[in-house]
């Protein structure tokens, strides 16, 4: 397998492809005793198969529309890859993958299990290149490994901080991109703002977790921002794939009865 030059977040040459950046910064979010065993006995390769299995099982509905939203001929970017399940269910159809993953833990994580066909980048996307503070939500058992952003309100809950590289999107000037996933939790409006050139040249298809309270922004007003930029939004409820011309913000984001009448995730295809 080609090796980029890079280091994964744990300081070791593990020869997966790794990009610019490593993630790094003052603090590294701890890795507990569970996790310390569970990486000493299961596989990479077993783990994300098992987890990508589970998520098509039990997790969020759109995951299994990725291979739809992909095309064979060309490449995907993933932002905000996390522990790579995305990632790794994205290289099964796209060309190639750009997994973006700041959180110097979860990159660690995401290399051991990073696709031939992917390339991971330690650096937080955002609208100007520089630096940032990441923060990572405290819980009563630890870190979270899911709720890390660069978003500002994520600093009035308890959490720890990670500095950390920012680019924005253009400034890496891919081409041939069919398709990119954002979930960076209350973090998207600076993602999207670097991205602009990257949309209005390539025209992927996109899919974003967006959610009211994580930005205090009415989630009509996201939506809409998103589809000025020339492109039509989907939203999937109850197995239901459905133009957000249906969309009720009340009924379906703000005062849902559970978490399986609650949507957060949104599909944008291209118009024209």
């Amino acid at each position: 397998m080609a090796r980029d030059p890079g280091i994964a977040a744990n300081g070791a040459d593990n020869g997966t492809r790794n990009g610019t950046g490593n993630g790094s910064g003052d603090w590294t979010p701890p890795t507990d005793l569970t996790e310390r065993i569970k990486q000493a006995l299961v596989p990479p390769a077993v783990d994300i198969r098992r987890r990508v299995n589970r998520e098509l099982r039990k997790g969020e509905a759109e995951f299994a529309l990725v291979p739809h939203l992909c095309a064979a001929d060309k490449d995907a970017i993933d932002i905000g890859a996390n522990r790579g399940v995305y990632t790794w269910w994205m290289a099964r159809s796209a060309r190639h993958v750009h997994a973006f993953e700041p959180n110097p833990k979860m990159l660690g994580i995401l290399n051991r299990v990073l696709p031939g066909n992917a390339t991971s980048y330690g650096v937080g996307l955002s609208d100007a290149p520089g630096d940032a503070t990441m923060f990572i939500p405290q819980r009563r058992k630890g870190y979270s490994n899911q709720g890390g952003s660069l978003s500002e309100r994520k600093a009035e809950i308890p959490h720890g901080e990670v500095r950390v590289e920012t680019r924005t999107l253009d400034s890496y000037n891919f081409t041939n991109i069919g398709f990119i996933k954002i979930d960076v939790e209350g973090f998207e409006a600076p993602v999207l703002k670097g991205a602009q050139e990257t949309l209005a040249r390539e025209r992927p298809n996109l899919l974003i977790e967006l959610e009211e309270a994580h930005t205090g922004t009415p989630i009509e007003a996201m939506l809409a921002d998103i589809e000025a930029m020339g492109y039509r939004g989907l939203f999937m409820r109850r197995g239901q794939l459905t133009s957000l011309e249906r969309f009720d913000p009340e009924a379906h984001h703000r005062n849902t009865g559970g978490r399986a009448d609650y949507v957060f995730n949104f599909i944008f295809l291209p118009v024209g």
